[in-house]
């Protein structure tokens, strides 16, 4: 299925014909109005569907669509906007736009909206291979199929999910997949290292950069040339370093502090986060140009308990890898134990798994694994529902604020997070919910 973009801005246009051509449509992209009314008065025939900015440098969209032969409005039509009104939409959608997106743009979402109006574009087939390293839940294969189509592709990719669901695992089976043996991987957690350090371990620094320079540092980008960095928690990078990683994607240079000299770097780069980016892009918090250079390729890392299928797999493959690091203690889980492990939320994910696997290969007295070794873990989220922390009655406050945070937290989640959808859904404004959220550490 072919695709006509209209859309000035060369970083939403970039990032858009990236993702549509990694999707498997052909693109063609025209920078302005004018450039697509002389295709077409010169006979150039619409492709099956067209995406438009509704702002354009020449011509707004609407006004397009007016000037264009009816052959061109046969055509299904989506419009974006960075400044879009509910009687905007409504008024394209009158004129037959077949649907209306605002920025920060859901990419996801629009690739959707195109495979349905393409029934034929089928998406490539499930992985089948059974050993697939992160799970065997139809989601974690899924998954392990988009790795594999990224294939030899540099695209620069989102990882997001919640703390311990295995987005670093993603990324390095995502390495693994595409890059050569050998080629280096390099982890940075964004919040591991100190604002006024963190740019220095990112870019490197030449001796006498600053006090305490003594020698050269290669930065990470350097130290991962030929390969992959993976960097964690983007969402909490400060603004001005933010700046400055756009400026990286968009020419692969970098420079040493205290050095005037630029080298290019050939580097693939996975961001990871478990914030929302479009949230944060409308809180001002994160840059929306770097949004959209990153959000070329997202892949969402689902939490434990929407793959229970994976407990199981997952345990069983900890217990192996104590196995072989500890061979003279080896261990097997106990049929209770399994059954046990199924009955537990996980809400610290794969993380939290992986350590109660850990703690009770180290407790363990025999080669059989107890369930009474899980039980900890097991009881830490049912503690409430013992007599002894029911006898200690919460004040009416306390109650209160927690049955409203509940509420609040369950709405934004049917909503997927979306601020405003959210407060409208709630009878309330979005600053009031900003406020609510902040006053009950809803993050």
């Amino acid at each position: 299925m072919n695709i006509d973009l209209i859309e000035d801005d060369p970083l939403m246009g970039e990032a858009l014909t990236e993702r549509l051509q990694l999707e498997g449509f052909e693109c063609r992209w025209w920078r302005t109005a004018n450039e697509l009314l002389v295709a077409a008065d010169e006979g150039r025939e619409p492709a099956a569907a067209i995406i438009s900015d509704v702002r354009l440098p020449d011509l707004e969209g609407p006004e397009l669509m007016n000037r264009l032969p009816k052959v061109w409005l046969d055509r299904p039509w989506i419009f974006i906007t960075g400044y879009g009104t509910v009687a905007q939409r409504n008024e394209l959608l009158a004129r037959g736009a077949f649907d209306f997106f605002t920025k920060p743009l859901d990419m996801d979402r629009l690739m959707e909206r195109l495979r349905a109006l393409a029934p034929t574009h089928a998406a490539p087939p499930p992985f089948q291979t059974p050993s697939c390293p992160l799970g065997i839940s139809s989601e974690m294969r899924n998954l392990h199929a988009m790795v594999r189509r990224l294939g030899d592709h540099w695209n620069t990719v989102l990882i997001t999910g919640e703390s311990g669901a295995g987005k670093e695992e993603l990324a390095r089976c995502l390495h693994l997949e595409t890059q050569p043996t050998g080629a280096p991987f390099v982890a940075v957690n964004a919040t591991s290292l100190p604002e006024s350090l963190i740019e220095a371990e990112l870019f490197g620094y030449e001796k006498g950069a600053f006090t305490g320079a003594s020698r050269s540092h290669k930065g990470m980008f350097e130290q991962a040339n030929g390969g992959t960095l993976f960097l964690d928690e983007i969402g909490d990078m400060a603004l001005s370093l933010q700046s400055r990683l756009l400026r990286v994607l968009q020419d692969r240079m970098i420079t040493r502090l205290g050095s005037e000299k630029a080298q290019h770097v050939h580097v693939r780069i996975i961001f990871a986060t478990n914030r929302h980016l479009n949230e944060e892009v409308r809180a001002g918090r994160f840059r929306e140009d770097l949004y959209y250079r990153i959000n070329v390729v997202h892949l969402r890392v689902p939490p434990l308990h929407e793959r229970p299928e994976d407990v199981p797999w997952l345990a069983q493959r900890f217990v192996e890898e104590w196995n072989r690091e500890h061979p003279s203690a080896p261990r097997r889980l106990g049929e209770e134990a399994e059954r046990l492990l199924m009955t537990h939320r996980w809400p610290g994910n794969v993380r939290e798994l992986r350590n109660c696997i850990e703690r009770a290969c180290l407790l363990s007295e025999g080669t059989i694994i107890e369930s009474r070794l899980l039980q900890p873990a097991q009881n830490e989220e049912q503690a409430s529902d013992t007599p002894d922390a029911q006898s200690a009655c919460p004040t009416l406050e306390t109650y209160l604020r927690e049955q409203e945070k509940q509420y609040i937290t369950q709405a934004l989640a049917r909503h997927d997070w979306q601020i405003g959808v959210t407060a409208d859904a709630l009878g309330i404004s979005r600053k009031s919910l900003w406020e609510r959220m902040k006053r009950l550490t809803i993050q």
